[in-house]
């Protein structure tokens, strides 16, 4: 009896302990977020950070719009980026929380980091819906801004304070402490983009990479020459079916910039990986740009829009280079299964997965489609460059039912459950998608589409396989 009124003793002070630093740290940061120095320090540039990035966001959706200071003016309305639209004080209060709470040091700046990218990441997401919204439904700007603006940062906030504190002070670490091999990779990879872009821009301007571009257009014209009449003049390859000029963006893809990066995460030494990155720059220009250039040229006859190999020449390759990726990682890196094994399985998969990815393609075309435009009471416009949108959920479904079958570490039951709830998810997606851009007008950035199209699927499936107990510790030779 004695030890629990000590111990409900103890626990009590310990929580009005907590209480009053939390209340002392939340009156200090009120007075500091109210500061002259602090707004013209910290919060009036963070407003004009908020609104420079929010206007970048609406270019890859599409919505042009005109930046003045912390202002923001399109289709005849105007918003302004606030010092109390920051949520400043929002992740002061969060800090004041954290700081008072009975944790280590590293947990707290663990929490803080944690809490300033989830405040500034929703803040960026509300101030985005307001602009969107707003612009379009005349009247909803109160409703956004009041309710459902600040519902979403608190909602937010709460569920980083209570997600950090169950897991401080005891000895589970957090989410990207014991995933900070993931995080490391991921980190490596976003360096090796920063660094082939850089790479790659400096090369396509320099007299080398002029000398490369007309080197692809020579050989694309010797190869369409196999086939039938072909002459080149200059950057103009004139055939039998049709006169192309191969302009600039024919000879410059991003898609080599995101090959070209996966060097920096190879398990091998720096020095090699350079070597290799260095080895590996120049045919990996010439040959893709060669086979695209050739692609695009052949099936030209039809328009730059719908030419299949002009829109998905690089979707397609870097498909396959992450469908391949997947069969090295459980045969060779986890080697839950011999590699023999994981290529039968993977050859045996090509033509059902294609075949169910077709089949959702037709429903979505002949079905699906009807019934939203009906839905939205015909107003579906759909924005579609070069039918990328059209085409993802056949690119999504290939990609999911591949990656789901060939992992060797799930029965076959638990493959089809996935498998089907996966393509019910995407497809979701999908339908959401292509709503909300007809219903709000906009036309977002080709290559935003692409990288949706790419990775979407293989971002869920990482995820999942990191998160699945199964898949932490796979034993050799699971079937």
């Amino acid at each position: 009896m004695n030890v629990e009124t000590d111990g409900g003793s103890a626990s009590g002070n310990q929580t009005l302990g907590w209480l009053i630093r939390f209340w002392g740290l939340a009156a200090f940061f009120y007075w500091l977020d109210q500061t002259a120095w602090f707004k013209a320090v910290v919060v009036t540039p963070y407003a004009y950070f908020s609104t420079v990035v929010t206007a970048k966001l609406l270019f890859l959706l599409g919505v042009g719009c005109q930046v003045s200071g912390t202002s923001l003016t399109l289709s005849g309305s105007s918003f302004v980026v606030a010092d109390s639209c920051t949520g400043s004080f929002v992740f002061l209060l969060l800090a004041a929380v954290m700081i008072a709470f009975p944790a280590s040091v590293k947990e707290k700046l663990i929490g803080l980091l944690a809490g300033l990218a989830t405040v500034v990441s929703l803040n960026l997401l509300r101030t985005l819906m307001i602009v969107i919204l707003a612009s379009r439904f005349s009247g909803s700007f109160w409703s956004l801004h009041i309710i459902v603006g600040q519902a979403l940062i608190i909602a937010g906030t709460l569920a980083v304070f209570i997600w950090w504190a169950q897991r401080v002070g005891n000895h589970r670490a957090p989410f990207f402490l014991k995933s900070r091999h993931l995080f490391y990779v991921s980190a490596l990879y976003v360096t090796g983009f920063l660094f082939s872009y850089a790479c790659y821009t400096l090369f396509l301007q320099s007299p080398l990479g002029a000398w490369f571009k007309n080197l692809v257009v020579s050989h694309a014209a010797v190869v369409l020459g196999l086939f039938t009449d072909t002459v080149q003049q200059g950057q103009v390859i004139t055939t039998a079916k049709n006169s192309i000029r191969v302009i600039h963006g024919c000879l410059s893809s991003p898609v080599l910039v995101l090959f070209l990066a996966t060097f920096f995460i190879l398990p091998i030494s720096w020095p090699r990986r350079f070597l290799l990155y260095l080895i590996c720059f120049f045919p990996l220009y010439y040959l893709y740009h060669v086979a695209r250039t050739v692609a695009a040229i052949w099936f030209m006859a039809g328009g730059r829009d719908v030419n299949i190999a002009y829109n998905f020449f690089g979707q397609l390759a870097l498909i396959k280079a992450l469908l391949l990726f997947s069969i090295y990682y459980w045969s060779i890196r986890r080697k839950s299964v011999s590699i023999g094994r994981q290529l039968i399985r993977a050859l045996l998969l090509l033509l059902p997965a294609a075949g169910l990815a077709l089949l959702v393609g037709w429903f979505w075309q002949t079905v699906a489609a009807p019934a939203l435009i009906m839905l939205v009471n015909g107003n579906l416009k759909l924005y579609d460059p070069g039918r990328i949108v059209s085409l993802m959920p056949v690119f999504h479904t290939f990609s999911w039912l591949f990656l789901i079958f060939t992992t060797p570490i799930w029965r076959v039951k638990q493959s089809v459950v996935k498998g089907g709830v996966g393509i019910f998810g995407l497809n979701l997606f999908y339908a959401l998608l292509i709503i909300s851009i007809s219903l709000l007008g906009l036309a977002p950035h080709p290559w935003l589409i692409k990288s949706i199209n790419i990775f979407l699927p293989f971002a869920v499936y990482l995820i999942m396989i990191h998160t699945d107990s199964n898949a932490a510790s796979p034993k050799k030779g699971s079937p």
